[in-house]
Protein backbone atom coordinates (compact mmCIF):
# COMPACT_ATOMS: atom_id res chain seq x y z
CA UNK A 1 0.00 0.00 0.00
CA UNK A 2 1.35 3.44 -0.97
CA UNK A 3 2.10 6.20 1.55
CA UNK A 4 -0.86 8.33 0.47
CA UNK A 5 -3.19 5.34 0.51
CA UNK A 6 -2.05 4.44 4.03
CA UNK A 7 -2.56 8.02 5.19
CA UNK A 8 -6.09 8.12 3.73
CA UNK A 9 -6.95 4.72 5.24
CA UNK A 10 -5.76 5.98 8.61
CA UNK A 11 -7.84 9.17 8.28
CA UNK A 12 -10.90 7.20 7.19
CA UNK A 13 -10.91 4.89 10.22
CA UNK A 14 -13.90 5.32 12.49
CA UNK A 15 -13.36 8.30 14.81
CA UNK A 16 -10.43 9.65 12.81
CA UNK A 17 -12.07 11.49 9.86
CA UNK A 18 -13.65 14.38 11.78
CA UNK A 19 -10.31 15.33 13.30
CA UNK A 20 -8.33 14.75 10.04
CA UNK A 21 -10.77 16.60 7.76
CA UNK A 22 -9.40 20.13 8.46
CA UNK A 23 -5.86 18.94 7.76
CA UNK A 24 -6.98 17.31 4.51
CA UNK A 25 -8.77 20.46 3.37
CA UNK A 26 -5.75 22.61 4.20
CA UNK A 27 -3.40 20.30 2.31
CA UNK A 28 -5.70 20.26 -0.74
CA UNK A 29 -5.95 24.07 -0.71
CA UNK A 30 -2.16 24.52 -0.51
CA UNK A 31 -1.55 22.10 -3.37
CA UNK A 32 -4.20 23.83 -5.49
CA UNK A 33 -2.64 27.27 -4.89
CA UNK A 34 0.84 25.99 -5.74
CA UNK A 35 -0.43 24.45 -8.97
CA UNK A 36 -2.27 27.66 -9.91
CA UNK A 37 0.80 29.84 -9.26
CA UNK A 38 3.00 27.50 -11.28
CA UNK A 39 0.54 27.61 -14.19
CA UNK A 40 0.28 31.39 -14.18
CA UNK A 41 4.06 31.82 -13.95
CA UNK A 42 4.59 29.42 -16.85
CA UNK A 43 2.21 31.42 -19.00
CA UNK A 44 3.96 34.68 -18.11
CA UNK A 45 7.36 33.25 -18.97
CA UNK A 46 6.11 32.07 -22.34
CA UNK A 47 4.60 35.48 -23.05
CA UNK A 48 7.63 37.60 -22.07
CA UNK A 49 11.16 36.13 -22.45
CA UNK A 50 13.02 36.70 -19.19
CA UNK A 51 16.56 38.03 -18.78
CA UNK A 52 17.56 34.53 -17.75
CA UNK A 53 16.22 33.20 -21.04
CA UNK A 54 18.34 35.76 -22.91
CA UNK A 55 21.35 35.02 -20.71
CA UNK A 56 21.22 31.36 -21.76
CA UNK A 57 21.59 32.28 -25.43
CA UNK A 58 24.92 31.29 -26.97
CA UNK A 59 27.01 33.74 -28.98
CA UNK A 60 26.14 31.96 -32.21
CA UNK A 61 22.43 32.50 -31.50
CA UNK A 62 22.98 36.23 -32.01
CA UNK A 63 25.71 36.26 -34.63
CA UNK A 64 24.21 36.91 -38.03
CA UNK A 65 20.91 38.24 -36.63
CA UNK A 66 19.48 41.19 -38.61
CA UNK A 67 20.49 44.46 -37.01
CA UNK A 68 16.85 45.50 -36.49
CA UNK A 69 15.72 42.21 -34.91
CA UNK A 70 13.74 42.86 -31.68
CA UNK A 71 15.36 39.91 -29.87
CA UNK A 72 18.80 41.35 -30.55
CA UNK A 73 17.69 44.78 -29.32
CA UNK A 74 16.26 43.22 -26.12
CA UNK A 75 19.44 41.18 -25.63
CA UNK A 76 21.54 44.35 -25.71
CA UNK A 77 19.16 46.30 -23.47
CA UNK A 78 18.93 43.65 -20.78
CA UNK A 79 22.44 42.24 -20.71
CA UNK A 80 24.90 44.77 -22.13
CA UNK A 81 23.61 48.34 -21.88
CA UNK A 82 24.56 49.95 -18.58
CA UNK A 83 22.55 52.92 -17.24
CA UNK A 84 23.93 56.41 -16.60
CA UNK A 85 25.70 56.87 -13.28
CA UNK A 86 24.01 58.72 -10.44
CA UNK A 87 25.69 61.12 -8.05
CA UNK A 88 28.68 63.38 -8.73
CA UNK A 89 31.35 63.05 -11.38
CA UNK A 90 34.70 61.55 -10.37
CA UNK A 91 37.05 63.27 -12.80
CA UNK A 92 40.82 63.50 -12.59
CA UNK A 93 40.72 67.05 -14.03
CA UNK A 94 37.38 68.46 -12.86
CA UNK A 95 38.33 72.06 -13.72
CA UNK A 96 38.82 71.28 -17.41
CA UNK A 97 36.06 72.50 -19.72
CA UNK A 98 36.63 70.91 -23.13
CA UNK A 99 38.32 67.52 -22.80
CA UNK A 100 38.58 66.84 -26.54
CA UNK A 101 42.00 66.83 -28.15
CA UNK A 102 41.52 69.63 -30.67
CA UNK A 103 38.37 71.42 -29.57
CA UNK A 104 35.92 69.03 -31.21
CA UNK A 105 33.27 69.40 -28.48
CA UNK A 106 33.07 73.19 -28.65
CA UNK A 107 33.14 73.09 -32.46
CA UNK A 108 30.08 70.79 -32.42
CA UNK A 109 28.37 73.03 -29.87
CA UNK A 110 29.02 76.03 -32.13
CA UNK A 111 27.66 74.27 -35.20
CA UNK A 112 24.47 73.40 -33.32
CA UNK A 113 24.06 76.88 -31.85
CA UNK A 114 24.76 75.87 -28.25
CA UNK A 115 21.96 73.34 -28.29
CA UNK A 116 20.97 72.01 -24.88
CA UNK A 117 19.70 68.50 -24.11
CA UNK A 118 21.09 66.88 -27.24
CA UNK A 119 21.82 63.20 -27.87
CA UNK A 120 25.25 61.77 -28.73
CA UNK A 121 26.98 58.48 -29.36
CA UNK A 122 30.74 58.31 -28.86
CA UNK A 123 32.49 55.22 -30.19
CA UNK A 124 36.02 54.93 -28.92
CA UNK A 125 35.12 56.64 -25.65
CA UNK A 126 38.41 55.60 -23.98
CA UNK A 127 38.23 56.32 -20.22
CA UNK A 128 35.27 58.70 -20.47
CA UNK A 129 37.35 61.78 -19.64
CA UNK A 130 40.70 62.15 -21.40
CA UNK A 131 40.25 63.02 -25.10
CA UNK A 132 36.48 62.83 -24.69
CA UNK A 133 34.51 64.49 -27.48
CA UNK A 134 31.27 64.43 -25.47
CA UNK A 135 32.00 65.21 -21.81
CA UNK A 136 31.77 68.97 -22.40
CA UNK A 137 28.37 68.56 -24.08
CA UNK A 138 27.19 66.34 -21.20
CA UNK A 139 28.41 68.50 -18.31
CA UNK A 140 27.87 71.99 -19.72
CA UNK A 141 24.86 71.54 -21.99
CA UNK A 142 22.98 68.63 -20.40
CA UNK A 143 23.39 66.18 -23.28
CA UNK A 144 22.81 62.44 -22.87
CA UNK A 145 23.74 59.47 -24.99
CA UNK A 146 25.87 56.35 -25.24
CA UNK A 147 29.58 55.71 -24.64
CA UNK A 148 30.96 52.73 -26.59
CA UNK A 149 34.34 51.33 -25.52
CA UNK A 150 35.53 47.78 -26.30
CA UNK A 151 38.77 47.68 -24.28
CA UNK A 152 37.95 46.12 -20.87
CA UNK A 153 40.65 48.14 -19.04
CA UNK A 154 39.49 51.43 -20.53
CA UNK A 155 35.87 50.57 -19.87
CA UNK A 156 36.63 49.89 -16.21
CA UNK A 157 38.15 53.38 -15.96
CA UNK A 158 35.22 54.89 -17.83
CA UNK A 159 32.71 53.48 -15.36
CA UNK A 160 34.58 55.13 -12.48
CA UNK A 161 34.10 58.62 -13.95
CA UNK A 162 30.41 58.85 -13.12
CA UNK A 163 29.33 59.77 -16.65
CA UNK A 164 25.64 60.64 -17.05
CA UNK A 165 25.33 58.56 -20.20
CA UNK A 166 24.60 54.95 -21.01
CA UNK A 167 27.69 52.80 -21.56
CA UNK A 168 28.49 49.52 -23.25
CA UNK A 169 31.66 47.46 -23.44
CA UNK A 170 31.56 46.49 -27.09
CA UNK A 171 32.78 47.59 -30.48
CA UNK A 172 30.75 48.83 -33.41
CA UNK A 173 30.31 46.04 -35.90
CA UNK A 174 31.80 46.55 -39.39
CA UNK A 175 28.96 44.33 -40.64
CA UNK A 176 25.17 44.83 -40.47
CA UNK A 177 24.88 42.07 -37.88
CA UNK A 178 26.48 41.27 -34.49
CA UNK A 179 29.84 39.54 -34.34
CA UNK A 180 32.41 38.48 -31.81
CA UNK A 181 35.95 39.48 -32.75
CA UNK A 182 39.50 39.39 -31.49
CA UNK A 183 40.38 42.83 -30.21
CA UNK A 184 43.94 44.12 -29.78
CA UNK A 185 44.24 46.23 -26.63
CA UNK A 186 46.54 49.21 -27.00
CA UNK A 187 45.48 52.11 -24.76
CA UNK A 188 43.95 54.74 -27.09
CA UNK A 189 44.84 52.74 -30.23
CA UNK A 190 42.92 49.51 -29.60
CA UNK A 191 41.33 47.96 -32.67
CA UNK A 192 39.81 44.85 -34.19
CA UNK A 193 42.70 42.50 -34.94
CA UNK A 194 43.29 41.30 -38.48
CA UNK A 195 43.01 37.62 -39.33
CA UNK A 196 45.83 35.60 -37.78
CA UNK A 197 47.37 38.60 -36.05
CA UNK A 198 47.00 37.05 -32.60
CA UNK A 199 49.29 34.19 -33.63
CA UNK A 200 52.24 36.57 -33.65
CA UNK A 201 51.90 36.79 -29.82
CA UNK A 202 52.84 40.46 -29.95
CA UNK A 203 50.42 42.50 -27.89
CA UNK A 204 47.44 41.80 -25.66
CA UNK A 205 44.28 40.38 -27.20
CA UNK A 206 40.78 39.75 -25.93
CA UNK A 207 37.45 38.65 -27.35
CA UNK A 208 34.86 41.41 -27.72
CA UNK A 209 31.28 41.54 -28.93
CA UNK A 210 30.49 43.93 -31.77
CA UNK A 211 27.00 45.33 -32.36
CA UNK A 212 25.76 47.35 -35.33
CA UNK A 213 25.39 51.09 -34.79
CA UNK A 214 21.73 50.95 -35.82
CA UNK A 215 20.99 48.24 -33.25
CA UNK A 216 22.51 50.34 -30.47
CA UNK A 217 20.33 53.28 -31.50
CA UNK A 218 17.24 51.07 -31.30
CA UNK A 219 18.36 49.95 -27.84
CA UNK A 220 18.44 53.64 -26.87
CA UNK A 221 14.92 54.09 -28.32
CA UNK A 222 16.10 56.69 -30.82
CA UNK A 223 17.09 56.97 -34.48
CA UNK A 224 18.15 60.64 -34.26
CA UNK A 225 21.59 61.65 -33.04
CA UNK A 226 22.63 65.24 -32.78
CA UNK A 227 26.27 64.15 -32.70
CA UNK A 228 28.15 60.98 -33.61
CA UNK A 229 31.83 60.72 -32.65
CA UNK A 230 33.49 57.85 -34.46
CA UNK A 231 37.06 56.82 -33.62
CA UNK A 232 37.46 53.08 -34.21
CA UNK A 233 41.01 52.93 -35.59
CA UNK A 234 40.36 52.09 -39.22
CA UNK A 235 36.84 50.61 -39.33
CA UNK A 236 35.07 53.99 -39.61
CA UNK A 237 33.91 53.66 -43.21
CA UNK A 238 32.82 50.05 -42.74
CA UNK A 239 30.74 51.01 -39.70
CA UNK A 240 29.08 53.88 -41.56
CA UNK A 241 28.25 51.58 -44.47
CA UNK A 242 26.09 49.43 -42.15
CA UNK A 243 23.75 52.34 -41.34
CA UNK A 244 20.31 52.38 -43.02
CA UNK A 245 20.42 56.13 -43.66
CA UNK A 246 16.79 56.25 -44.73
CA UNK A 247 15.90 55.35 -41.11
CA UNK A 248 18.60 57.27 -39.22
CA UNK A 249 19.36 60.97 -38.85
CA UNK A 250 22.70 62.26 -37.57
CA UNK A 251 23.16 66.04 -37.54
CA UNK A 252 26.94 66.27 -37.04
CA UNK A 253 29.65 63.61 -37.34
CA UNK A 254 33.22 63.70 -36.09
CA UNK A 255 35.13 60.90 -37.85
CA UNK A 256 38.80 60.04 -37.51
CA UNK A 257 40.07 59.53 -41.05
CA UNK A 258 43.81 58.83 -40.62
CA UNK A 259 43.56 55.02 -40.32
CA UNK A 260 40.76 54.36 -42.83
CA UNK A 261 42.30 51.79 -45.22
CA UNK A 262 40.08 52.92 -48.09
CA UNK A 263 41.50 56.43 -47.72
CA UNK A 264 40.21 59.77 -46.49
CA UNK A 265 38.76 60.63 -49.88
CA UNK A 266 36.63 57.47 -49.90
CA UNK A 267 35.19 58.43 -46.51
CA UNK A 268 34.37 61.94 -47.72
CA UNK A 269 32.82 60.67 -50.95
CA UNK A 270 30.61 58.20 -49.09
CA UNK A 271 29.22 60.77 -46.65
CA UNK A 272 28.72 63.38 -49.36
CA UNK A 273 26.62 60.84 -51.25
CA UNK A 274 24.42 60.51 -48.14
CA UNK A 275 23.70 64.19 -47.73
CA UNK A 276 26.70 65.49 -45.74
CA UNK A 277 29.31 68.14 -46.40
CA UNK A 278 32.78 68.43 -44.95
CA UNK A 279 32.64 71.37 -42.56
CA UNK A 280 36.12 71.41 -41.04
CA UNK A 281 39.20 69.41 -40.09
CA UNK A 282 40.52 69.19 -36.54
CA UNK A 283 43.71 67.16 -36.22
CA UNK A 284 42.96 63.71 -37.63
CA UNK A 285 39.19 64.27 -37.50
CA UNK A 286 36.77 65.36 -40.17
CA UNK A 287 33.65 67.25 -39.06
CA UNK A 288 30.69 66.50 -41.35
CA UNK A 289 27.37 68.34 -41.21
CA UNK A 290 24.05 67.52 -42.85
CA UNK A 291 23.40 69.79 -45.79
CA UNK A 292 19.86 70.49 -44.61
CA UNK A 293 20.95 71.56 -41.12
CA UNK A 294 19.94 75.22 -40.74
CA UNK A 295 22.10 78.15 -39.61
CA UNK A 296 25.44 76.36 -39.71
CA UNK A 297 28.33 78.80 -39.20
CA UNK A 298 30.91 78.67 -41.97
CA UNK A 299 34.29 77.21 -41.12
CA UNK A 300 37.41 76.81 -43.17
CA UNK A 301 39.11 73.47 -43.56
Amino acid sequence: MGVWAEWWWWCARPGRLPRAAPLSILLTTVLTLISLLFFLNARALNRHPSPRHLLDLEDHDMEGAPQHHPDLVSYIKQLHLLPPASGPYHLQKPNTSDFSQNGQSKRVASILGGKRGGVFLEAGAYDGEELSNTLYLERELGWRGLLVEPDPWNFWSLRKRGRKAHAIQACLSPSPFPREVTFKQSDTMGRIASAGEEASKRGIYTRVKCFPLYTLLLALNTTHLNFLSLDVEGAELQVLQTVPWEKVRVDVLCVEHRHVPEGSRALQTYLEAHGYQLHSTLGDDYIFVRRDLPNVPEQGL
